[in-house]
């Protein structure tokens, strides 16, 4: 019996489980650290997007996209940086913030996985896991195409229903894209109507 026992925890299937458990609690445990010190020196006013640059914007945009319960504006960031008088690229700054949300988004989808969110007891929590299920991809990519703070649900759903991690970074990166780049697009031209009616 005790061979029996050794047998079905040492077997390949129990074995992968249990690491990838353990890889996702490392992640999570890794980003919410980071999270919690960048956030701290961004809030003492370490940061400063003209100064840091691409660099900048995407730690700004990492820090965003990671924090669930404390919203932090990752788009001012971008924002900020595609403004006229710091002449960042608003093409290549949509590309750099969105490769940073992707990856700030699992900890919504992470959270999903552990089921450790209290979110998770809304009554309409279940509707948005039939929806993954059904239209992930599309979901997914629409909800991540505009500013939307409902995009953390929409990830922890996505984690609850084991929705494939490769496939749920890259629609979200190609929605972020589009959603970073219209946002940089837009503040740089709209920056610079105000400048020449201003000035």
């Amino acid at each position: 019996m005790t061979r029996g026992l050794l047998a079905k925890n040492l077997a390949p299937d129990r074995i992968a489980a249990r690491w990838q458990t353990t890889l996702r609690f490392a992640t999570l445990a890794l980003l919410a650290g980071y999270v919690v010190f960048v956030g701290a020196l961004w809030l003492a006013g370490a940061f400063d997007v003209e100064a840091l640059g691409y660099p900048g914007v995407w730690l700004f945009s990492l820090i965003g996209a990671s924090s669930i319960v404390l919203p932090i504006p990752g788009l001012a960031a971008v924002c900020a940086a595609a403004s006229p008088a710091i002449g960042l690229n608003p093409a290549l700054l949509g590309v750099v913030a969105a490769s940073a949300e992707a990856i700030g988004e699992l900890t919504g989808y992470l959270a999903g996985v552990t089921g450790g969110s209290f979110i998770q007891k809304n009554r309409h929590y279940p509707r948005v896991q039939q929806w993954v299920i059904k239209r992930g991809g599309l979901l997914l990519f629409v909800m991540a195409t505009f500013p939307n703070p409902f995009f953390d649900v929409v990830g922890m759903a996505a984690g609850s229903v084991r929705y494939p991690i490769r496939r749920f970074l890259l629609v979200t990166y190609a929605g972020k894209a589009i959603k970073s780049t219209w946002v940089a697009y837009g503040c740089y031209y709209g920056i610079s109507a105000i400048q020449r009616l201003v000035g």
